[in-house]
């Protein structure tokens, strides 16, 4: 069975230097995968919006920073 959650990821800048954004990431039965890309904050309405927001927030609170690989 897998599941996804927001995940707040490390990347690094070709000069070393680092910065933060949120990702998908899936935990699949053969391992752990996550999104290219960060996420967008759209919705089709600002409780849309709001209610992304507040996942990520929640996420970020459980899950904790991991490094980009």
């Amino acid at each position: 069975m897998s599941h996804w959650h927001y995940q707040l990821m490390r990347h690094y800048t070709d000069n070393e230097e680092p910065y933060y954004a949120i990702h998908e990431i899936y935990t699949l039965e053969d391992g752990t995968v996550w999104t290219e890309m960060p996420s967008d904050v759209t919705g089709d309405s600002v409780e849309d919006v709001k209610k992304a927001l507040l996942l990520m927030l929640k996420d970020i609170e459980k899950h904790g920073v991991k490094d980009y690989e």
